[in-house]
């Protein structure tokens, strides 16, 4: 799946939906389906400040690192 990014360019994401809450200190980056990149933290049964994908180069364990 891809999420046009606010640069135009597309960005590969994984399928699943998560909520999050903003947090500048947070560890995980959501994109935003709008093609924003937020830091925050993953909620897992609660709503947060919105609703993202993880990237998937951040998921893929083909991916270099």
């Amino acid at each position: 799946m891809w999420v046009r990014m606010k640069s135009g360019k597309n960005m590969p994401v994984d399928m699943a939906l998560h909520n999050y809450k903003k947090d500048s200190t947070g560890k995980e980056k959501i994109v935003t389906p709008d093609g924003e990149v937020v830091a925050g933290r993953i909620l897992v049964g609660e709503r947060g400040d919105g609703a993202g994908y993880i990237s998937h180069f951040a998921s893929c364990k083909k991916y270099r690192r």
